[in-house]
């Protein structure tokens, strides 16, 4: 009886082994480009932007479906499977045409697997278990995706050769073999839900008080990709959702398309300009996933004594200055492993102020919202943040390409500084006093 209720409870940590792949390949993606396929900065940008583009109508199709058919199970091992596939492909690619083509498998079957794993969350379990639940299921998500991160940089360190190339279409393979031990995971464990979540019981449960460990990852999309599958003209209503809150959605965009220009382009930066090898890429990467983890245990603390707004804007203000100091600690003279280590420290910083900027940033949104449509509020702040992904990336690829490092280092922090002021004066408290009523639908 024991091991039957393990089973049912425990069936989430077959999202382990996928996480741990997409971990082991977030800074895989461009340097593969640039290492194995000897692209471009530029190329980086349009394929972070087309593997977001491709996430978006699989996120939309896949979750309706999964809503029409009440299945859950089918479309999670289609996810992983698709996901296993892809970075099989990507390891095999010989050409970015092919490259193109693996990634946007990437987004398009990967999508599917967040929105309708939080859903199965929420249907196998009763609802006062629901924020427990789902905040095991977000550590098993953050657990592998920090076990990617060591797990690339080991490989990358403890198989060095002169053919790059080699190691990291190896490191594909062993991703994609994560991703079918996903899949068999999951059917072994994976079972129908007995009961149905409709999104109408969404709006009362306050999503964003769940702790969430999903970590910033280059190819970005919503950490509550949960809500983006609802979206339709009449719950995308102007009415529905307060003065505040469309100001705030500005806010995001810009401060969003900063982040991501800055991200898509800073492993090839520090690969080419810096002079870090792979394995160190990857080092730093795992700084900054390894104290947003850390970090994510405090910040709701922080929120609540301080306030959504400032401690928002405290975060971003930090990534306003880390950005250009990137490139500014490399003119001063110091030895490689130095430079190294002021990398790591630089972006384990950022990864502080990405903690505070989500969880933050979810508390404002569940704030500025009526309640009658929070979830629609959660999807709308959603969407913006993956359509400031598309641009931010090309963008950051272009600048870099055209401009260089520096110049898209600073133009990252403008677009930040911008998002600041705005923030700043918004009251994000002023629309709160609305009654739902008041509200025409």
């Amino acid at each position: 009886m024991a091991k039957v209720r393990d089973k049912e409870e425990k069936w989430y940590y077959s999202f382990l082994p996928y996480n741990v792949s997409a971990g082991s390949t977030n800074a895989l993606v461009p340097l593969f480009i640039t290492e194995g396929l000897k692209g471009t900065v530029a190329q980086v940008g349009i394929v972070n932007a087309a593997i977001s583009l491709a996430s978006v109508p699989g996120a939309i199709l896949w979750g309706n479906l999964s809503d029409t058919t009440r299945k859950r199970v089918p479309f999670v091992l289609l996810g992983f499977l698709g996901v296993a596939f892809s970075l099989l492909l990507m390891g095999f690619a010989n050409s970015m045409t092919e490259y193109y083509l693996a990634n946007l498998m990437f987004g398009f079957m990967g999508a599917s697997i967040a929105p309708v794993g939080t859903v199965m969350v929420l249907e196998c379990f009763p609802r006062q278990q629901w924020s427990k639940r789902l905040g095991d299921f977000s550590r098993v998500g953050g657990l592998g995706w920090v076990l990617g991160l060591i797990l690339g940089t080991a490989w990358l360190t403890l198989f060095p050769g002169q053919d790059q190339s080699a190691q990291m279409r190896a490191l594909f393979m062993l991703a994609g073999g994560l991703g079918f031990l996903s899949v068999f995971l999951g059917w072994y464990y994976m079972r129908e839900p007995s009961r149905s979540v409709f999104r109408k019981e969404l709006p009362q449960f306050d999503l964003y008080r769940v702790p969430n460990y999903l970590m910033e990852k280059l190819r970005y999309m919503p950490h509550r990709l949960l809500y983006i599958v609802e979206l339709s003209g009449k719950n995308m209503s102007p009415v529905n959702f307060t003065r505040n809150l469309k100001r705030y959605c500005a806010v995001v965009f810009l401060a969003f398309t900063g982040f991501l220009s800055f991200y898509v382009a800073l492993p090839i930066y520090l690969n080419h300009y810096v002079g870090l090898n792979s394995s160190q890429v990857f080092a730093v990467y795992l700084a900054s996933s390894f104290m947003s983890m850390v970090f994510y245990a405090y910040t709701g603390k922080l929120v609540n004594r301080f306030g959504g707004r400032r401690v928002q804007g405290l975060a971003f203000g930090l990534r306003m200055v880390l950005f250009p100091l990137f490139f500014l600690v490399t003119m001063v003279p110091m030895g490689h492993n130095a430079l190294f280590l002021f990398m790591c420290v630089l972006n384990g910083l950022s990864g502080i102020c990405w903690a505070l900027l989500i969880v933050a940033g979810d508390a404002l949104v569940a704030e500025m919202s009526l309640r009658r449509f929070r979830s629609q509020s959660m999807g709308l702040y959603n969407s913006v943040r993956g359509i400031a992904t598309i641009v931010g990336s090309l963008m950051g690829g272009m600048v870099a390409q055209y401009f260089g490092y520096l110049s898209l280092f600073m133009i990252s922090a403008v677009f930040v500084l911008v998002s600041i002021v705005l923030l700043m004066v918004i009251k994000v408290d002023a629309d709160i006093v609305e009654d739902d009523e008041a509200v025409v639908s």
